[in-house]
């Protein structure tokens, strides 16, 4: 639409030029006879007939120039017409488009985006080596608490994954988009059975790599200590506290 608009403005302007030619064009011949006949107007006293001649064939010339120009005039409507159509098509154009609703439509794909990269899965893991069975516990920015009793709440897209009764065993908490704020992570000696202590290591896992949590002694049943805090902020990144 741009380049056709653009090539019917350059025929209108080579139109316009070339009447401005014609009509220099004739001034300028006017001006050439006039020069030209002005020496003989002294000597022309005894041969009127000379002059009215003279005057004739100037006037023609003048006629002849001036249909020209007139001719010129009417082709010049031509490209006005298209030029005229052309706008008129093009603000139809315009009208036929739903720019609100492109606008909208960009503005709604671009926040999608933005909160898609403002959020991070978390899927939480502990291990052991001893026979003893040890229980993950997680507990979110909304005091849910996650284990393997408590697998999952309303309202979240958390879950407690994967729960052992023996080890050498492993547990896992997945949150595969989490919410802003702290979460704790807990680890539990629901049953002790093996002789010596049980070391329970881990990791955090998200989009932006991985957080070693700090090694576990548990001795006895019963024990529940807290492992580590950790932060989800509103730019999806992970942070220990």
């Amino acid at each position: 639409m741009d380049g056709a608009l653009k090539l019917r403005n350059k025929e209108v302007n080579i139109f316009s030029m070339s009447a401005l030619d014609l009509f220099a064009s004739a001034l300028g011949a006017f001006m050439l006879l006039a020069i030209v006949a002005l020496p003989f107007f002294p000597n022309t006293g005894d041969s009127p007939q000379l002059v009215e001649n003279l005057q004739a064939e100037m006037q023609a010339e003048i006629d002849e120039l001036r249909e020209q120009l007139e001719s010129q005039n009417i082709e010049l409507d031509a490209p006005s017409d298209i030029l005229s159509q052309t706008q008129e098509e093009l603000a139809q154009c315009q009208a036929e488009i739903p720019a609100g609703d492109i606008l909208t439509s960009t503005q709604n794909e671009l926040e999608a985006c933005r909160d898609l990269l403002q959020q991070t899965f978390v899927l939480v893991v502990i291990s052991w080596g001893t026979s003893d069975d040890v229980d993950l516990h997680i507990i979110d920015p909304q005091g849910n608490e996650y284990y393997y009793a408590a697998r999952t709440f309303p309202g979240s897209d958390a879950a407690f994954e994967e729960d052992n009764i023996q080890g050498p065993g492993n547990e896992i908490w997945l949150s595969p988009s989490a919410m802003q704020g702290d979460y704790e992570i807990y680890s539990n000696m629901y049953s002790k059975s093996a002789a010596n202590p049980a070391t329970v290591r881990g990791s955090i896992l998200h989009q932006n790599g991985r957080i070693a949590l700090p090694d576990t002694i548990l001795s006895a049943t019963g024990e529940k200590p807290l492992i580590v805090t950790f932060n989800v902020d509103d730019q999806g990144n992970v942070e220990l506290r």
